[in-house]
Formats: C-alpha cells, structure tokens, sequence
C-alpha cells in the first residue's frame, strides 16, 4: 500500500474533505465568540456534544478527556488577566478563553472520531500543504506511540524501585522528575532519528519502499 503522504496522485476525498472543513468551520466560529455572545457559544456547544453523540463518543470517555483538558485551559485563562492585572472585566476575559479552547478542542476531539488520521494526512496533502509539514505531522503520530512506551517503561522502573506507599508529595516530586528523564530521552532520541534520516538522504518527503 503506497504511503498517503508519497503519492503522487492528490486525490481529494469528498467525503474527507467535507469533516475537515466542517472541523475548522467550527473552531473558527467558537473563536470568533466572547463572553458577551454566551448564547451562541452555548448553541455551538450543543452542537458539537450532538456530533459527538453521533460520532459515538461515549460519555465516559468525553469526560475522562474533559478531566484533562479543563485544568490546563482553566490556568491558561487566569494567566492572560494575571499578567496585564485583574481588571473589572478579567472574569469575561478568562471565560472568553474557556469558550474558545473548549469549542476547538470540542472539534478537534470530533475529527480525529470521524477522520482516520491517514486519511488526514492524505486531505492535507492534497489541498498542497508543503510536503514538510505532512511529513512532521505523520512522525509526530508515529513517534507519540514510541513516547508513551517510554513513559510506561519509565513508569515501571520508578515502581520497582519504590518500597510501600508514599505520600502525595513524594509522588509528585517523583512524577516531575519523570517528566524531566522523559524530556531529555525524547530531545535525545529525536537527535539521533533526525541524524539517521539524513544519513539516508532525508530530504522532507516520505517515500515508500519499492
């Protein structure tokens, strides 16, 4: 099967084409919203549960995923009025931004049930997105899988070596340096994948083997 990237026909899929576009349709309308038109947010809100629904997004798995999504957003927004000061309307700012980032990661989440990630890569090829940026985009997909490997290998060897139970914040000491051996795998490991590709003549396009 020929790579989606390497191809040299750009076919473009009706079908695909039409999930993407309603995809970013949908995040530049939640970003276009404020505070004020919380009407219309709550409208594009419904909206996209409802696709989600259709899409066969269990509620179960929507939350465990809003669990995540929500405390990092939530910070981001109370940065933005921390650094400029706690003016009057800093509240309508920082709802602003929750809006915004739920309703693109609403989508976001809605594209990748709806779109194979291959057959994404195939649509950005064909509406001529440079080559380089498909191609990162699909090591990115392939080598987030190496990185979770590593995480649980990782996780596994500080479980080893920890006898009993420890306190909470001896788990989160544990957990930051974690990050950090992580890091500095993951920026070692890239150095040594990007000079091994151009050894091999890397040139910014994927190609299959013949």
């Amino acid at each position: 099967m020929a790579d989606p990237i390497s191809s040299p026909p750009r076919v473009l899929s009706a079908a695909a084409f039409l999930k993407l576009a309603a995809s970013l349709g949908i995040v530049l309308l939640g970003c276009s919203l404020s505070w004020d038109s919380w009407p219309a947010a709550g409208a594009l809100l419904a909206v996209t549960f409802a696709a989600l629904a259709f899409a066969g997004f269990t509620l179960k798995a929507l939350a465990r995923r809003l669990a995540l999504f929500l405390p990092v957003i939530t910070l981001v927004a109370i940065s933005i009025p921390l650094s400029q000061g706690f003016t009057a309307s800093w509240m309508q700012l920082a709802g602003t931004v929750i809006i915004r980032g739920a309703v693109s990661f609403l989508a976001g989440l809605w594209l990748i049930r709806v779109l194979p990630f291959d057959s994404l890569l195939s649509t950005l090829y064909a509406l001529r997105l440079p080559a380089v940026v498909v191609a990162s985009l699909a090591m990115m997909h392939r080598y987030l899988f190496v990185l979770w490997e590593e995480t649980s290998r990782l996780r596994i060897a500080r479980k080893a070596r920890c006898l009993g139970r420890q306190n909470r914040i001896a788990q989160w000491m544990a957990g930051i340096g974690m990050v950090g051996m992580l890091v500095i795998r993951s920026l070692d490991r890239g150095h040594r994948i990007h000079r091994a590709m151009l050894a091999r003549g890397w040139d910014g396009h994927i190609r299959p083997w013949p």
